[in-house]
């Protein structure tokens, strides 16, 4: 067996072995991952049997994600492997991943800790879904590529990753990225939705509080009656409530797991209330 740097062409076993872990993601989808990161995959025999990657964002934060293992090539430290491969890469990183309970005993032994946990909602076929009230002045508009920048920086100032790459990527590939703007034309927020697994994800979701997440997500839900939507949020910002009684109940409830010192929002920062995905972050 050998660890080596994931190409374009082993993105179709990469996918048989995401599909072998029942998790939704698309050929598109790995594409995009592997576009804005770097992997690596654990080969033998000329096939593909595992993979990981991880995502620089900016010179302090990082992500990691898409960790899967053949399950016929399970318990033979094949996992520790492809991490270690991963973690080489980002040396000096505060690194960021999603956990499973299985994959979490790991990550622990790598010197991950357990700073919180993350609710994914879904739901197969959306209600409809009432807009927000707006609160004093702002109003939503549709982001445009010349907005790449206001929202890189709001982007940044919610979680301390540098994702300019991430966000051109979506204001030209994404179905439709709104932007919340105060009375003076300023944005305080801004949501995306895109196609991602079995239909539509929403995130990321940046906001300064709840009621402008709420109005952000419900501006996006709104044409989505009878589709599969997803969010993956933090539960602690509130949101999971709303989303819950919009009909989107929580379906898994993995952990998070840092290495490295965790961000710390400046006050009157605004917050990562959805999150673009569980690899990404």
């Amino acid at each position: 067996m050998q660890i080596r740097v994931m190409h374009e062409g082993d993105l179709p076993t990469a996918l048989r072995l995401s599909q072998q872990v029942k998790w939704p993601h698309r050929l598109e989808d790995w594409q995009q991952a592997l576009k804005l990161g770097a992997g690596i995959v654990a080969e033998e025999a000329g096939q593909v049997i595992g993979t990981a990657l991880g995502w620089r964002w900016g010179d302090d934060y990082a992500t990691l994600g898409l960790v899967i293992v053949d399950p016929a090539c399970q318990g033979r430290g094949i996992g520790k492997q492809l991490l270690l491969a991963v973690l080489e890469n980002l040396p000096g990183y505060t690194v960021r991943l999603h956990a499973t309970e299985a994959g979490r005993p790991l990550y622990e032994k790598l010197g991950f800790q357990v700073t919180g946990i993350l609710q994914q909602h879904q739901c197969a076929a959306l209600g409809q879904i009432a807009p927000e009230p707006l609160t004093a002045h702002p109003f939503l508009s549709q982001a445009r590529p010349q907005d790449a920048a206001v929202l890189t920086a709001l982007d940044q100032r919610a979680h301390g990753q540098s994702r300019p790459a991430l966000i051109a990527m979506l204001l030209a590939e994404a179905e439709r990225v709104v932007m919340l703007k105060d009375q003076h034309g300023l944005p305080q927020g801004f949501a995306a939705l895109r196609r991602f697994g079995r239909g539509l994800a929403i995130g990321p979701v940046i906001a300064h509080d709840l009621q402008q997440a709420k109005v952000l997500v419900s501006g996006l839900l709104q044409p989505l009656a009878g589709e599969f939507v997803r969010i993956d949020s933090d539960p602690s910002l509130g949101l999971g409530d709303w989303l819950e009684s919009q009909g989107l109940p929580v379906v898994d409830v993995p952990t998070v797991m840092i290495k490295g010192t965790p961000w710390i929002p400046a006050a009157g920062a605004p917050q990562a209330f959805g999150l673009m995905s569980q690899a990404l972050g």
